[in-house]
């Protein structure tokens, strides 16, 4: 029987098995009607065996680099309906900084600030556009996109200014966003994650209340790229046991290249605002939202960040989606996981709101 997008994000929302270990809950969602199944959803196996073209798999080179940036996503869709995107460039110390904002209006709303994934080297404006207008459907906020400075051009850690700067923009011209500055969520995918824990980090000199983050899928350790901790065992691959490695062996090199893009001197990799899992502080983090794909290369960090959150008493949500690949938010519309992931972030972004205007 084939089921319409709409009836597999139900089945995932109906069928979410949780554990909770004090204040973390441990999610896992298996793929929809396929519950027990082992290996890669069928929709993201359809997609690796088109992927399969050993020119589509080999190292990326900084020569591939344009290719990269031009290419478009294929298989991402608008899920929201009516909401309004706006385009502003701020003018800053010695630069422009572009930011897309999704549903503002004259009345005074949370804000969620995204940081988009790709490497740190690329982005994808359509699957930007339409993970924030769902964002901003779901949760009845504002949503700020940062247009960071991109590598190779731009190294460590300009990026990361950009996206500093874009929240201290926000929280200091609040009325022009119509947001209320003392709700404030953090939002990153990828890479994106990366640089949304940068931003925190940086920030507890401020005054600003970042109340939530959200990490989907993120780049928390760029140091180590070849551990024993990827090692396939970690895995359940069932009988697409050769597609996945392929897919883990594709990431581990694309981190590799990475760090080529990223950092001016590889010492720099072990830095916590480069590699935040290999911090050795401990941090007040406000509730956090981590989502992981169990064929992601990215997995293992995901899963340790939280153990670390948790000896720290931190609140964290921690859903793992069985059968997906590490780009699976890419295809919102056509993947019912990348909706429900969007989803999650909107339902836990208004539950901490509930709860700090319950609690104030």
């Amino acid at each position: 029987m084939d089921y319409n997008h709409e009836e597999l994000v139900e089945r995932l929302q109906e069928n979410t098995f949780l554990k909770k270990e004090g204040r973390v809950e441990l999610v896992t969602k298996s793929i929809p009607f396929l519950e027990e199944k082992e290996g890669l959803d069928p929709r993201v196996k359809r997609f690796l065996e088109q992927e399969h073209d050993p020119e589509l798999r080999r190292p990326m080179t900084h020569d591939d680099l344009e290719v990269i940036r031009n290419r478009k996503e294929q298989d991402n869709y608008d899920l929201s309906s009516s909401i309004r995107t706006e385009t502003m460039l701020v003018s800053l110390e010695n630069r422009d900084l572009e930011l897309k904002i999704y549903n503002r209006t004259e009345s005074t709303k949370p804000v969620l600030i995204y940081f988009h994934g790709g490497g740190f080297f690329e982005r994808d404006e359509l699957v930007m556009d339409n993970v924030c207008k769902l964002l901003a459907e779901k949760t009845e906020a504002v949503v700020v996109a940062v247009e960071y400075r991109l590598a190779p051009e731009h190294k460590y850690a300009e990026g990361l200014k950009d996206c500093f700067d874009s929240v201290q923009y926000v929280y200091e011209n609040h009325r022009e966003f119509g947001a209320d500055r003392n709700r404030i969520g953090l939002v990153g995918d990828s890479v994106g994650g990366n640089l949304a824990l940068g931003v925190y980090h940086l920030s507890r000199e401020m005054s600003w209340n970042i109340c939530y983050m959200s990490l989907l899928c993120p780049l928390l350790d760029l140091s180590e790229v070849s551990g024993g901790s990827r090692k396939m065992e970690q895995y359940s691959p069932g009988v697409d046991r050769e597609l996945v490695r392929q897919e883990l062996v594709t990431m581990r090199e694309s981190l590799s290249f990475i760090q080529s893009l990223y950092v001016t001197d590889l010492e720099e990799l072990d830095q916590p605002l480069v590699s935040p899992l290999r911090s050795e502080q401990s941090f007040n983090y406000p509730p956090i939202t981590i989502v992981t794909a169990e064929f992601d290369f990215l997995r293992p960090q995901g899963e340790e960040f939280t153990k670390k959150l948790q000896e720290q008493e931190s609140p964290v949500r921690y859903i793992e989606y069985k059968g997906m690949a590490h780009t699976f938010l890419k295809k919102l519309g056509y993947y019912p996981q990348a909706a429900d992931a969007v989803q999650e972030t909107a339902a836990h972004f208004r539950y901490v709101l509930q709860n700090n205007t319950q609690s104030n």
